[in-house]
C-alpha cells in the first residue's frame, strides 16, 4: 500500500513508445485533480478500480485525497455508499454517476444528470464528467498497455512532474489540456487506417454515441472501409474481416469492458500480430475514440449539425496536427 501521488500509472513500455502521449496524459490527470474535489475524486477513482479489477489501483492511496479527509475506515465502507454515514450526499450521487458512466454511458439520461447537478455546478458538470472519464481510461490504459505490451524492468512508475498548470481550476484548461492528448493520439502513424476505423466505430457502437456513428475517417473510406465492411463489425468473430481487424476488435472488446478478461492467448495472439508501437498506438486511440463517453453523458452527441450524404453519413478529416480539419457529406477534404 503506498500513499503517494499522482495515483495513475502507466507501464513504462508505452511511455518508451508514446512519449509525447502519456506526457499529455499526465497533464490532463494533473489538471481533473485540480478541478474537482479530492476526497470525491478519490472515491471515484477507488469504485472505479474495483469495476475494471484493477487490484494495483485498489491498493494505491492519494495524499490529495488524505488531506481532504478520505480515511481507511472511509475507503473500506465505499461498497455501501449508498446508505453509509460516512459519504455525503454529494459524494452518492457523483459516485452513482461514475458507476454508471463506466459500466454502461448509454443508459444515463436527464434524470441522472439532474441528481448530479444538485450537487455539482453546472459550470462545473462537465469537468466532473470529463474527470470520471479520465480517471476511468487511464486505469484501463494501465491495466491494457501492461497486458499486451508486458513490464520491464522499471514497471509502471508514478508519472513524472508535470509542471505548472496555469488557472488549475478553469473548466477551459480542463478541456484545452483533454484536447491536446487527443491530437497527440491522433498524430500516431503505426496503425493502417481500415484497424482504426473499426476500432474507431466498435466504440462508437458500444457506447452508444450519435455523432461517432454517424461520422466516417475519410482516409479508411479511401482503402475501401465501406459500408459492408463496418456492416460486420458488430458481429466480426463469425465475419469475413481480415484476422488482424478481428484481434484488434478483440483488444476493443476487452479494454472498453473489463480489461482483467483478457486472456494470455488473447494477449500473445495480440502481439504476434502486431508490432510494439502498434500496439501502443491502438490502446491509445481506444482511449481517445472513448471521449466520446463525455458527450453521450452531457447528452451532446446528437449529430443533427453535421453534413451527411444519402446514407446519413458524414466523413471526417483530420489535419496533420491532430486535430479536426471538418466535415463534409463525401472523402473531400472536410470544410
Amino acid at each position: 500500500m503506498t500513499a503517494d501521488d499522482p495515483t495513475w500509472r502507466l507501464p513504462s513500455s508505452l511511455r518508451a513508445l508514446r512519449p509525447e502521449a502519456t506526457d499529455a496524459l499526465d497533464r490532463v490527470n494533473a489538471r481533473v485533480w485540480e478541478a474537482v474535489d479530492a476526497r470525491t475524486l478519490d472515491l471515484v477513482r477507488l469504485a472505479i478500480a474495483g469495476i475494471l479489477g484493477n487490484e494495483a489501483g485498489l491498493l494505491r492511496r492519494s495524499a490529495r485525497g488524505h488531506d481532504a479527509g478520505l480515511t481507511e475506515a472511509v475507503i473500506a465502507r465505499l461498497d455501501y455508499y449508498p446508505s453509509a454515514p460516512e459519504f455525503s450526499d454529494a459524494e452518492r450521487a457523483g459516485l452513482a454517476f461514475a458507476e454508471q458512466f463506466v459500466m454502461d454511458v448509454s443508459s444515463l439520461d436527464a434524470e441522472d444528470l439532474a441528481r448530479l447537478s444538485v450537487h455539482v455546478p453546472e459550470d462545473r458538470l462537465r469537468s466532473f464528467v470529463t474527470a470520471v472519464y479520465v480517471t476511468e481510461f487511464t486505469q484501463r490504459l494501465e491495466m491494457m498497455a501492461g497486458l499486451l505490451l508486458g513490464v520491464d524492468d522499471r514497471g509502471f512508475p508514478p508519472a513524472p512532474p508535470v509542471g505548472d498548470l496555469a488557472s488549475p481550476a478553469d473548466p477551459a484548461e480542463l478541456r484545452a489540456e483533454l484536447g491536446a492528448y487527443q491530437a497527440v493520439v491522433v498524430q500516431g502513424a503505426s496503425l493502417d487506417p481500415a484497424v482504426t476505423e473499426l476500432v474507431r466505430l466498435r466504440c462508437a457502437r458500444t457506447h452508444d454515441c450519435r455523432i461517432c456513428q454517424t461520422l466516417r475517417l475519410a482516409d479508411a473510406r479511401e482503402v475501401g472501409v465501406d459500408d459492408t465492411m463496418t456492416a460486420k463489425i458488430d458481429f466480426y468473430e463469425i465475419s469475413d474481416l481480415p484476422e488482424r481487424s478481428k484481434v484488434a476488435l478483440r483488444i476493443t472488446d476487452a479494454f472498453i469492458t473489463r480489461p482483467d478478461t483478457l486472456s494470455p492467448a488473447a494477449a500473445d495472439k495480440a502481439r504476434r500480430t502486431f508490432l510494439p508501437d502498434e500496439l501502443a498506438e491502438l490502446c491509445l486511440d481506444i482511449t481517445k475514440w472513448s471521449t466520446q463517453k463525455i458527450h453521450v453523458a452531457l447528452g451532446t452527441d446528437a449529430a443533427d449539425a453535421l453534413p451527411t450524404n444519402a446514407d446519413g453519413i458524414s466523413f471526417l478529416t483530420f489535419s496533420p496536427d491532430g486535430t479536426v480539419a471538418g466535415y463534409s457529406a463525401t472523402t473531400a477534404q472536410g470544410v
